[in-house]
This record gives structure tokens, C-alpha cells and sequence, in this order.
């Protein structure tokens, strides 16, 4: 893919004011690895900005210095590449992760939530990457757990490194930054799944051996008082009402969340059959209407175990709800909604927002909502007892070509041993 802005020419940049910088610079840093390499690409893309380089040339020399372990500035700018998805970054950085004394395995790894095989230092340092990479700040646990071996100093370079390199990807994913010709086999970026979603981007899913829509939940087994016992697919007469469920229990669709969103949901409205008609003309046809902590929507069409499953039709509710979303949910009706739905539960709207640990007051909360139906920026989800193979197969191609809305199904399945009964849920994308 032809980059955005294209690198200045090598012979160009050498003679600038930032490749004098760079050429002055760059045999400190990573102890030479690049000084007997021609300049970088990512440098002469940003030498296109006269004086941006020259003033980020001493930063990056200086997060490549020693006041953190070598070892350990590999860790938070390899963990930065693949939170960030920054191929040139992990590929540049891979090389240097074995340049000093990471293995091959160890790199993989970095690419993995799984803290096996890390000393808890290390696990604590993947940690802090990815909170600043979710929450921009690192949580006080694990930066109590950092100044056990930390200086003031050293933490601060954490978090000065790990911002320097987020800036590095944003650039060069933005640009669209080749990786440099020079490098030998780069290392290919190991995909993020907390990136994976439903969207346009969306990178494909491998499904692992056995794991089809029939089996992928046959196994679950339940300790109780009694012992062990397992739980298999089934039904109840009469069947709970899913809407009902997931109203009491709206984290069960937590599972659609946005990539990199670890908040609870927040219903706004249930069906105006169910809850307040409205008066003034408008209309709200989808079954519920939730939000995340960002204000970013959730539709959600609710197929009960009684309702003569239509693939189609559902789809094409979803679908309508979410292109008429701004027209007939305007802010007023969205307080109002949101209003009554804490009076059912003896509250405000303000005290529910609270209560969620949202960040945010109502009323900004309600524009964000207004505002991200109005751009399209929304997830819709279908939810149902059990899916037909060929609506998986529509779900996915819809999911494809949507952007920046998502689309997904929920299987809501019901299992049991008899005495005891569990509702899991399983996402379709």
C-alpha cells in the first residue's frame, strides 16, 4: 500500500538540519544497532514536518537510553506495538528485543495476555502497558507494584516510553509507514484480539478445530455443595423471558463491548410496550436501548424462544433501528427514557450514571448518545436462545462491510443438570 506521505529520499534527508540531528544522535541509540543502516524510514517520513524531527530526535535517543534495563524498554515498546497494532514498530523492535538477549519465544509472548512464563515484574510491567493503553493511566495497584523496584525516575520513564512509542504508532499507522527494505525477514505483527471487531478493519478469526456453532459450549460443569455435575443445552417450560434477563442482567451483552472496553452497560430504554409510550410522535421500535461508559449505543432486537425465529426480519429491524436511531430518539426522548428507567428502580439518571462508576454527567452523557446515533457510530446486537448456521454466516458478512457500525449476534443458551440452571452467552461476529 502506497504510503500516505512518502519518506524524503536518503541522499535528501542527509543533508537537512534533521538528518544532521539524526546522524548525531542516532549511534547512541539502542548501543548503534542502526548506525551502519541507512536513516529509517519512519525519521524521513517525519523530516516531511522541517522542525518536528529535530525536536523528537533527543527524546527517542533519550527513551533508548539505560535508565530502564534494556530488557525491560524492549518489554513496553513491544507490548506498545501490538496493543497499538504498529507492524513497523514491532517489526523494528523485534529485532531489537534480540539484540539484547530476548528470545524468539519471549517475543511471541509478548504478544499474549497470558503472564506464564514472566517473572510477576515483568507480568507487572505488560500490565502497566496496557492499562495506559486503555485507560491512559496506570492503576494503583500496579503502580505500587512498579515502585517495589522503581525509581520515581524510572516509572517516569515507563510512562515517557510507552507514550513516545504510541505517538511513533500513531504516526506510522497513520502515514502508513513501509517497513524499512533493509530489514531481513521482518517480524510479521501477531494480531490483537481486544483489536478484533466486527467493523470494515476487522481481521479474520481463526476457529479452532472442534469449536463449530454446535460445540463450542457442550462442555460446563458446575461445583456446588453436592459435588460436581455437569450442564448441558436446554430448555425450561415455561422458557424466561430473554428480554427479562438482560435487563437485570445487561453485562451478559458485555461480551459485544467495544474493542478495548471493560465497562458495564447501562440500559436506557426498554420497548415502549413494555415501559413509557411516547406522546409527542416519536417512535422507539428496538427492544432495548443500551450504553457504554462512552456513550457509544446498543441496539439490541430480542428474538424470544416462542417467536418464530426470521433471520431476515431480524436483521431488518436492527438494521432500520439503526438508521432511524437520530431521527426518533433526539435527546429529550433519550432523557426521558433514561429517566423513567431509573425511576423503575427508585433512582435518578445521575445517581444510575454513578452507581455504574461512569465518568461523566447525565446531560453530557445523553449528547454523546445523541450525537454517536447521528454519526452512525453504534452497535447493534441480536439476541436469541439459539441462531441458525446461516444467519452466523450473514452476521459475518454484515460485520465486514459495517463501519464504523458494529453488528452482532448473541446466543443466549440456556443449560442445566436438573437442579440447576445457567444462561451463557456466545457471540457471533
Amino acid at each position: 500500500m502506497r504510503p500516505r506521505i512518502d519518506p524524503q529520499d536518503a541522499d535528501d534527508f542527509a543533508v537537512t538540519p534533521a538528518g544532521q540531528v539524526y546522524a548525531r544522535e542516532i549511534g547512541q541509540s539502542l548501543n548503534g544497532l542502526l548506525a551502519d543502516r541507512p536513516p529509517p524510514n519512519v525519521h524521513r517520513t517525519i523530516a516531511n514536518h522541517p522542525t518536528l524531527l529535530p525536536a523528537l530526535q533527543p527524546l527517542l535517543t533519550h527513551v533508548a537510553g539505560d535508565i530502564l534495563p534494556a530488557r525491560e524498554r524492549e518489554l513496553v515498546i513491544l507490548r506498545t506495538a501490538w496493543r497499538s497494532q504498529a507492524p513497523y514498530v514491532w517489526a523494528h523492535h523485534h529485532a531489537a528485543g534480540l539484540f539484547v538477549g530476548m528470545t524468539e519465544t519471549e517475543i511471541a509472548r509478548v504478544a499474549s495476555e497470558d503472564t506464564a512464563g514472566w517473572t510477576p515484574f515483568e507480568a507487572t510491567i505488560l500490565q502497566a502497558v496496557d492499562e495506559l493503553h486503555t485507560k491512559s493511566a496506570v492503576s494503583d495497584r500496579t503502580w505500587k507494584q512498579l515502585a517495589e523496584r522503581y525509581s520515581e525516575e524510572q516509572i517516569l520513564e515507563l510512562l515517557a516510553l510507552a507514550g513516545t512509542y504510541k505517538t511513533l504508532a500513531f504516526i506510522l499507522n497513520s502515514c502508513l509507514v513501509p517497513i524499512d527494505p533493509w530489514m531481513e525477514r521482518p517480524a510479521l505483527l501477531p494480531a490483537d484480539p481486544g483489536q478484533l471487531t466486527s467493523g470494515r478493519h476487522a481481521r479474520p478469526r481463526e476457529t479452532p478445530p472442534g469449536a463449530g456453532p454446535e460445540t463450542w459450549n457442550q462442555r460446563i460443569v458446575l461445583q456446588n455443595d453436592t459435588g460436581l455435575s455437569q450442564l448441558t443445552p436446554t430448555s425450561a417450560s415455561p422458557e424466561p423471558p430473554l428480554h427479562e434477563i438482560l435487563g437485570r442482567y445487561p453485562d451478559l451483552l458485555s461480551t459485544a463491548n467495544a474493542s478495548g472496553s471493560n465497562s458495564s452497560l447501562l440500559l436506557i430504554r426498554r420497548n415502549s410496550t413494555d415501559v413509557m409510550p411516547d406522546t409527542d410522535g416519536y417512535s422507539f421500535s428496538a427492544t432495548h436501548l443500551f450504553a457504554d461508559s462512552s456513550g457509544v449505543p446498543i441496539l439490541v432486537e430480542v428474538v424470544e424462544p416462542h417467536d418464530t425465529w426470521n433471520a431476515q426480519s431480524a436483521l431488518a429491524k436492527i438494521l432500520d433501528y439503526a438508521g432511524s436511531g437520530a431521527r426518533h430518539w433526539p435527546i429529550h426522548i433519550l432523557q426521558r427514557s433514561l429517566e423513567y428507567t431509573a425511576q423503575l428502580q427508585g433512582s435518578t439518571g445521575e445517581q444510575l450514571l454513578a452507581e455504574m462508576g461512569y465518568p461523566i454527567d447525565e446531560g453530557s452523557f445523553l449528547r454523546a448518545i445523541e450525537a454517536n446515533l447521528a454519526l452512525g457510530r453504534l452497535r447493534m446486537a441480536i439476541v436469541a436462545s439459539r441462531f441458525p448456521p446461516e444467519f452466523n454466516r450473514v452476521i459475518a458478512f454484515l460485520g465486514q462491510q459495517l463501519h464504523p457500525a458494529e453488528v452482532y449476534g448473541v446466543e443466549l443458551r440456556r443449560f442445566s443438570d436438573g437442579s440447576h440452571a445457567a444462561f451463557i452467552p456466545r457471540v457471533v461476529t
